[in-house]
């Protein structure tokens, strides 16, 4: 299309206005020359400004809404049965390894404790009063005073009261261990998430009495559109925040989904973050995924991009406007990035307000 073909539409309309003039005014030669000068001065190129697309190097983020885990959940429960004397912990409290969080039945295995230890020394009684009687039948069958069964018979009271002082000592050891079992500890420092237990209940073994979220780390998960998952390859840590207005903490990458979940296609990445103390399992994240690698991107200021249908930049062909369509991104501090359709060094129409399609235009400075 030649610049006359694009220029016809803007001459049809600048000819019937003119001939409308001449019209009204009569045919008198002022009033054509009139016309002739305002269709003129309609048809001279308008003065526009090129500006150049602002070329920036930087590394693409998203924001994404994510959640506060616990680092590691533990079920405690009683290694004894028996009644729970009391509970010593509450939901929220923070305790160290270790800690007393209940006890079961502590009277029942401090009987069964001094129970054994009596018979630890009974044991060690019968075996001290067996070692000395066969003492005395060694020295009376060196004189042949007593027959050799006799002789073999202290020896088997002796070995027999070993036997029981041995007895007797493991059965000392299982109930000191029973009796330490009958409080209920804290595996690791922590804090209580769950109490499922109360004073005056049966406790059984292995039934969970309480849930702890042990360490001082939590964990940050976030589900993350499939599309960044080339972006974020080699990503190391992120940053996120907890609540409006709070500071921002760094997480270190945890793990990363291996597969893109069909229904939202989407992916979970999680990070452990030490917690400060504001950070409870369960509450939100505004969580910042940032890729390692920089890249660059296109802007243009605002008045230099069409938006009002289609995104559009205006460009110069054969001394008029033209259009280009363009596909735009992110915006602020009043630019407009152009994710598509301008190259980074191509020049376009500072200011599209007032410009159409094939009107001439002159570049200046």
């Amino acid at each position: 299309m030649t610049m006359l073909q694009r220029r016809f539409p803007i001459c049809l309309f600048l000819c019937v206005l003119a001939a409308g003039l001449a019209g009204c005014h009569g045919a008198e030669t002022d009033d054509r020359a009139e016309a002739e000068k305002i269709v003129e001065q309609a048809l001279a190129p308008r003065e526009v400004q090129l500006v150049l697309p602002e070329v920036r190097s930087e590394k693409p983020g998203v924001q994404l809404v994510g959640e506060i885990r616990a680092f590691d959940t533990v079920t405690i429960s009683s290694e004894v049965a028996g009644k729970v004397d009391k509970v010593l912990a509450e939901v929220g409290d923070r305790v160290a390894a270790g800690a007393p969080l209940a006890e079961v039945d502590r009277e029942t295995f401090k009987i069964y404790l001094e129970q054994a230890e009596a018979n630890v020394e009974a044991a060690n009684a019968d075996l001290q009063l067996a070692a000395k009687e066969l003492e005395r039948k060694k020295d009376l069958r060196s004189d042949e005073t007593i027959s050799q069964a006799a002789f073999d018979q202290a020896t088997a009271a002796y070995d027999l009261g070993k036997a029981r002082a041995a007895s007797a000592k493991a059965a000392l050891g299982l109930a000191k261990r029973n009796y330490d079992r009958s409080v209920v500890r804290a595996p690791d420092a922590g804090a209580v998430t769950r109490r499922h237990v109360v004073a005056g209940q049966w406790a059984e073994v292995g039934v969970g009495l309480f849930e702890l979220a042990v360490g001082n780390k939590v964990k940050v998960a976030a589900r993350v559109p499939a599309a960044w998952a080339p972006k974020l390859a080699g990503l190391e840590t992120f940053s996120f925040s907890v609540g409006v207005g709070n500071a921002s903490h760094t997480a270190k990458v945890y793990s990363v989904e291996p597969v893109v979940e069909e229904a939202s296609r989407s992916f979970e990445i999680v990070g452990t973050a030490v917690n400060d103390g504001s950070m409870k399992p369960g509450m939100f994240a505004n969580v910042t995924l940032e890729s390692p690698t920089a890249e660059q991107s296109v802007w243009l200021p605002a008045s230099a991009v069409a938006t009002s249908d289609l995104p559009q930049v205006l460009t110069i062909e054969d001394g008029a406007v033209a259009f280009q369509k363009v596909q735009t991104g992110r915006r602020g501090d009043g630019m407009i990035e152009v994710v598509e359709g301008l190259a980074p060094d191509q020049p376009v129409i500072a200011e599209v307000s007032g410009l159409s399609r094939g009107i001439p235009v002159q570049v200046v400075d």
